[in-house]
């Protein structure tokens, strides 16, 4: 049976081969999110609220859309309705050609919801060039398959930051969490720590955020084997629908009642891939800081525009819509997207030390070794205070601010940006020491 020491040291090893293996990725994920994130500075223009329609105009402006589409495309099935994330006057509408009830190959139309027409077709999704850094960030230009591989780089980017706060404290015991010796090889390891333990509850936000975020299709996936599926089997055998405008409307109408003050964000149609038996089902969001991130399902009747039932998503589903925000920081204006770059910036730095040091140490070695014999290691300190107190305290904080800012208003949202920023004045306490 393997010592504690060896065990030790091959869970080091496999944190050193991680940071390697997670370095050039995090490169390109830090340099594609900064653009990201500063995307409409750059552009010169800001997102508008995706929730500015009227609510007593929308069963008219659903119903309009679907009498206009049934005529424009007599052969084709309608799937699903969802606003624009840009402006919320624009409908976007998936109909199956020739009858088909899957979302794969379906026709692509966009209609004006107040005027009920057609509009233009949009760009294509690949022009542009945050479109392009937007695919880099996400899929590193490999499709599908490219955003299962994005999310294995952030499960192994996850580990190394667990697995680095570990070997921290067996490392710092007796040493204050702040200190950076003077020689080269133990300033660089040094420094590598010491931004890692500042920055650890911001990139592992980040991380698992990004895993979520990358593994969004197969979660998707799980909640149309599991949640929907039971849906189906509980309605199954219902009369089929008879999709018409008028139905349309009352059932748009229904379920608004069933939510006050919330709004359609996807609507998918009776018998359809991600529909279920003689029912419509609604994604709905709230308007305020809380509900206009976490999605609710509202079932209605198609046959008679009755609400069957509402229900809220799966914890993995609301994990998902909240990991977009947390991944990209574009939600607290200027102040946190600010922060977001600093520590952006700063994780950077951490697997670029740390690449550094253990290069430095590696060239070391091989010199050594060619003109005398290795001593023994030096034994990590075993004494003295425990290191973790200070770094667990900074990343709850950074964490709590992060979440806070998801939902805060006013001035308790400038208390939280305050919490996240407070990590980052660790850098004004820095100990160095000559020894």
């Amino acid at each position: 049976m393997a010592s504690k020491q060896e065990l030790f040291r091959k869970f080091y090893k496999a944190h050193v081969y991680a940071g390697l293996f997670v370095l050039l990725h995090l490169i390109v994920f830090s340099v594609s999110g900064l653009l990201l994130l500063f995307k409409d500075e750059i552009q010169g223009g800001a997102s508008t609220s995706a929730v500015v329609v009227e609510h007593g105009d929308l069963p008219r402006g659903y119903a309009a859309v679907l009498s206009e589409a049934l005529r424009l495309y007599p052969g084709d099935r309608p799937l699903a309705f969802y606003p624009d994330d840009q402006d919320a006057s624009v409908l976007n509408v998936r109909l199956g050609r020739d009858g088909a009830t899957k979302l794969r190959g379906a026709r692509k139309a966009i209609f004006g919801l107040e005027s009920g027409r057609e509009l233009a077709a949009p760009p294509a999704p690949a022009s542009g060039f945050f479109d392009w850094t937007l695919r880099l960030h996400r899929e590193l230009l490999m499709g599908s398959n490219g955003k299962l591989y994005v999310g294995l780089v952030g499960l192994v980017y996850a580990f190394m930051l667990f697995s680095g706060f570990l070997i921290y404290g067996n490392f710092m015991k007796g040493r204050s969490w702040r200190e950076i010796r003077a020689a080269r090889v133990p300033r660089l390891v040094d420094w590598h720590k010491f931004i890692g333990m500042v920055t650890f509850g911001w990139a592992l936000v980040v991380a698992l955020s990004g895993v979520f975020l990358a593994f969004n299709g197969v979660l998707i996936k799980l909640f149309q084997a599991r949640s929907l599926a039971e849906l189906s089997r509980q309605y199954e055998g219902s009369a089929p629908a008879a999709i018409d405008p008028a139905s349309l409307a009352q059932v748009v109408g229904t379920a608004l009642a069933a939510k006050p003050g919330w709004a359609p964000t996807y609507l998918s149609f009776p018998d359809t891939e991600y529909g279920i038996p003689g029912h419509y089902l609604f994604l709905v969001n709230g308007s305020d800081p809380f509900t206009e991130r976490l999605s609710e399902l509202v079932v209605v009747n198609a046959q008679n525009g009755v609400l069957a039932r509402t229900m809220e998503l799966p914890l993995y589903l609301k994990l998902v819509l909240l990991s977009e925000p947390l991944h990209f920081g574009d939600y607290g204006g200027w102040p946190l997207k600010v922060l977001w770059a600093l520590f952006t910036l700063a994780s950077l730095a951490v697997a670029l030390l740390g690449a550094a040091a253990w290069w430095v140490r590696r060239r070391k070695r091989v010199e050594v070794s060619v003109t005398k014999p290795r001593g023994p290691r030096e034994s990590p300190r075993a004494r003295g205070a425990s290191p973790y107190p200070v770094p667990i305290l900074l990343a709850l904080l950074t964490g709590l601010g992060l979440v806070a800012a998801l939902f805060a208003t006013g001035p308790f949202a400038a208390i939280a940006v305050a919490l996240v920023a407070l990590p980052l004045f660790a850098f004004l306490r820095v100990r160095r020491r000559h020894a």
